[in-house]
């Protein structure tokens, strides 16, 4: 019986830590990604909720943990996906926050409905998709 070297088992190690880390990196991104733009996403849908039942104050601040939240995951995300929609939500919050500032709840309504939407669009456009790839 031939003894297998000790290179042999390095290519094995190698090769299988290639195969479990590189899927392991993708689905962490894909999982970090959809997180933020979902928050971004329910906290517009909270933030039009507090308007129309007239609690501007409770809307403003939560634009403002917005704005605090998004500036943290933005920077992971413009280095994952090097995309416009992910550059363009944090003025959209600056102009929301500006709107409930301003007591022009028509106009933040309108954004935040607008920002959500934006982040949705943003999820599904860098979402993994096979059509994506094959």
């Amino acid at each position: 019986m031939k003894k297998i070297n000790a290179f042999f088992w390095v290519k094995i190690a190698i090769a299988l830590t290639l195969a479990i880390g590189i899927p392991a990196i993708g689905i962490a991104e894909e999982i970090y990604m959809r997180g933020a733009f979902d928050g971004v996403a329910e906290d517009c849908e909270e933030i039009v909720a507090l308007i129309e039942r007239g609690d501007a104050d409770g809307a403003a601040s939560l634009a403002e943990a917005l704005r605090s939240d998004w500036s943290q995951k933005r920077d992971m995300l413009e280095f994952i996906y090097p995309n416009a929609d992910v550059k363009e939500l944090q003025p959209q919050i600056g102009e929301l926050i500006g709107d409930l500032k301003a007591d022009l709840d028509d106009d933040a309504i309108a954004r935040a409905k607008m920002i959500a939407a934006l982040a949705e669009n943003s999820k599904n456009l860098l979402a993994f998709k096979w059509k994506n790839i094959l």
